[in-house]
Order: C-alpha cells, then sequence, then structure tokens
C-alpha cells in the first residue's frame, strides 16, 4: 500500500481573539502555532523560533505524534503554506493566493475572489502529488480553526456550533458563539461558496477541500486527518457536488469521546456515507504529564496526529509500537529542552 502526507498551515486573525485558541501560548503566539508545527515536522525542531509550540500551560503540539509515526513509517510527506502569517524556514509548497484569513467577527476574512483562487491551485497540486497514491492523507495546522470552520459550516446551512470541539477541556463555546453570529450577518442568501469562505471562513479550509478535490480525481482515497473541523471541508466539498465514500476522516478517540463536541452528529448531517475512523491509541499509561493531559480532554487533535496513528497502524504496527515512537520522540524533545536551558 502507499500513500502521501500533506500537512496544510495557515493563519486567521479569529485566534487572535482572547479565548478563542489554546494552540500557542499566548493568543498572539497563536500567529507563529502552524509555521513552528511545519517546520517541527519537516526539520525536527522549528527554525523560526527555537522552540516546540505549546498551551499556555505547556502542553506540546500534537506534531510531536505525526512526526513521530512519519519517520517511522517512511511515506512522504510535504508542508504546505495557505495562507502562513510567519513565512516557513524549511522546503514547502506555498499556495500562490493564499494570505492569512481576518478576524471573522469583524472583518471579511480574504477578498472577494481569494477562496476560488486557493481552491483551484489547491486542486491542481492536489492531483498532480496524489498520482499513483492509493492513500492521501490531508492535515492541518490553523489556530482559531475551530472557530472558522464551524463558521463555514453553518455558513454552507449545516448545524456546527453545538458539535464542534476545542483543544481545551472547556470549550468556549459561548465566545465562539457569538463570532460566528456576528460573522454570519456579513452573508446574504445569493452568495455562493466561495463567496461565504471569503467573507466568514479561512485560507486553509478551502485549501485542503482544494486538495482533496485533486486527490479524487485520481480515485485516491482521502483521509482527513483531523477532527470536527474537517466537517468545514466536507460542506465545502458537498456544495460544490464532489463529495464522494473514497473521503474518509481519520481522528484521536479523544475526539471521538469528547463529551464537549460530536463528530459523529456533525457528520453525519452533511453526508451519512462518510466513514469516521478513531484511532485506539491512548496515553494513560504514559510516564510524561504532557502526553496524559491528553486523556483529560486537552488538545485532542491536530496537525494530522490521528490520521498518522490510524495510517500507522493500516501500515501493520501495533498500538505498543505506536506509543514506543510517540514516547522516543516526546524524550528526544525533552533532552532538547534540557540542553537549550
Amino acid at each position: 500500500m502507499n500513500a502521501i502526507a500533506i500537512f496544510v498551515g495557515g493563519s486567521t486573525k479569529t485566534s487572535t481573539i482572547n479565548g478563542v485558541s489554546i494552540a500557542g501560548s499566548s493568543s498572539e503566539e497563536t500567529l507563529y502555532t502552524p509555521t513552528l508545527d511545519l517546520e517541527y515536522i519537516i526539520n525536527g525542531m522549528p527554525l523560526t523560533k527555537n522552540e516546540i509550540p505549546v498551551t499556555p500551560n505547556g502542553l506540546p503540539t500534537p506534531a510531536v505524534i505525526t512526526r513521530a509515526l512519519l519517520r517511522r513509517i517512511k511515506i512522504p510527506y510535504f508542508a504546505v503554506d495557505s495562507g502562513l502569517y510567519i513565512k516557513l524556514k524549511v522546503p514547502h509548497i506555498k499556495i500562490p493566493s493564499a494570505i492569512p484569513g481576518n478576524n471573522i467577527e469583524l472583518y471579511d476574512a480574504m477578498q472577494k475572489g481569494t477562496a476560488k483562487s486557493i481552491f483551484e491551485e489547491s486542486k491542481i497540486m492536489g492531483e498532480i502529488i496524489s498520482n499513483k497514491q492509493e492513500i492521501f492523507l490531508l492535515g492541518e495546522s490553523i489556530p482559531g480553526g475551530t472557530t472558522t470552520a464551524a463558521s463555514i459550516i453553518e455558513g454552507l446551512g449545516f448545524k456546527a456550533v453545538d458539535f464542534i470541539s476545542s483543544a481545551s477541556p472547556n470549550n468556549p463555546r459561548e465566545l465562539k458563539k457569538k463570532i460566528i453570529e456576528s460573522a454570519l450577518k456579513r452573508i446574504s442568501k445569493n452568495d455562493d461558496v466561495f463567496t461565504i469562505i471569503d467573507k466568514i471562513g479561512d485560507p486553509v479550509h478551502i485549501s485542503l477541500a482544494g486538495f482533496a478535490a485533486g486527490a479524487l480525481k485520481n480515485k485516491s482515497t482521502v483521509l482527513l486527518a483531523g477532527g470536527t473541523q474537517m466537517g468545514a471541508v466536507l460542506s465545502i466539498l458537498y456544495k460544490l457536488n464532489i463529495l464522494d465514500e473514497k473521503i474518509k476522516i481519520a481522528t484521536t478517540k479523544w475526539i471521538a469521546n469528547d463529551e464537549e463536541s460530536n463528530i459523529f452528529k456533525l457528520i453525519e448531517q452533511i453526508d451519512k456515507r462518510i466513514e469516521i475512523i478513531v484511532s485506539d491509541v491512548d496515553f494513560s499509561d504514559a510516564k510524561y504529564d504532557g502526553l496524559k493531559f491528553y486523556e483529560k480532554g486537552f488538545v485532542k487533535e491536530g496537525v494530522g496526529a490521528g490520521g498518522v496513528m490510524v495510517l500507522s497502524r493500516y501500515f501493520g504496527l501495533s498500538v505498543e509500537e505506536i506509543k514506543k515512537e510517540i514516547y522516543n520522540e516526546y524524550e528526544r524533545l525533552i533532552s532538547i529542552g534540557k540542553s537549550n536551558h
């Protein structure tokens, strides 16, 4: 079986609204997080800053899981800049029209026409990269992404606010509702899919939809490696009439078991045919608090972590082997951290 993985990073100024995202040590730092995530996956350590992205209470990025397993299963993988606020210092693919998204509570996300260009450019790239690949895995890093994803899903006519998850165990649902309600007021009933994304979306989910559309042309199985925000990608593809059963969601058990969200109801209302594959890896026996916190509802998913764990099982790794790789990588980071002090 052959597979290839793409990790799309981008920014939305929505992440800088206080309380929206814990994907960074502070709300301003969330603009650095996707850049650091992608640099770390490619290089083993970020270059823009000599630090691993963490939550305000010091929990490391889920990219730790992703990198550990990519190194083991040895599939090709690429970083994609689809609207990063801070430019990458590692080799990557750049989506030419992508720009960081604005704060959707107050402004249109992007200039009119941007979403359509991002989609078409990503689709071309998706078709090229997925050629002769049985599995095309798509991960993302966009702090504030659950808020903009919920906005996209609601804007396209589905329910999202009550189903969408958060990197925190205390999902700031009321804050997200307020932001999304404010954004939705800018939509008019004649707006097409791309205009809606331009107004209330972000540059990453439309890029993921483009990559998926390109891969579908090659009949590849598309693994959307992520949590509830992959509902935004599905809702875009559904409205463009290109969603089919070759697209599956692969996620973590922390998303599947999350009492603050419901990925199953979210996806079912968009298209009942879409399979959700849940990784069976858990960290309850981890020696490290940073990983044990996943069992308490922190972080949960991101940067393709769930999908890469699912893919590793397809490639024949046992749960124990998967955990060993992750724990080894975590130890490596701890030792780098100590040597930097």
